[in-house]
């Protein structure tokens, strides 16, 4: 019996430390669509580790939606590396997809352009 309540009372004890995931964070996401060197839209969203985040706008006739998922990436500890996927698409046609890895609680950027002067920039930004 006292055996049993050791094993209890060390199980208890060592429970919080393995129960403790770091908090999730939150980011700030910045979305820019250039168009032959002139920003047509800019958006700024939220988003939340395992949250998804969707924004939209419309500007000349053109509907843009933007949809982003974040991801922890197996890690080790503090170090622990995150990934952002993100789809954009225009008047339903996906336009880019571009998937950035970067370490928790850190700034990162990515920009994708292709032959046709359209240029996306995606921004993260820990809010603390």
């Amino acid at each position: 019996m006292i055996r049993a309540a050791l094993i209890s009372a060390t199980l208890l004890a060592a429970t919080p430390a393995f129960a403790q995931d770091a908090a999730a964070q939150r980011y700030q996401l910045d979305l820019s669509v250039v168009q032959n060197g002139v920003e047509v839209v800019s958006t700024r969203t939220q988003i939340l580790e395992g949250m998804p985040a969707s924004a939209s706008a419309s500007v000349g006739g053109a509907t843009y939606d933007f949809e982003a998922s974040l991801f922890t990436v197996q890690g080790d500890g503090t170090d622990a590396q995150m990934q952002l996927e993100a789809h954009l698409s225009r008047n339903e046609a996906q336009i880019a997809a571009p998937r950035l890895t970067f370490l928790r609680g850190s700034k990162a950027a990515v920009r994708v352009g292709d032959g046709s002067g359209e240029l996306l920039t995606l921004t993260i930004t820990p809010i603390d």
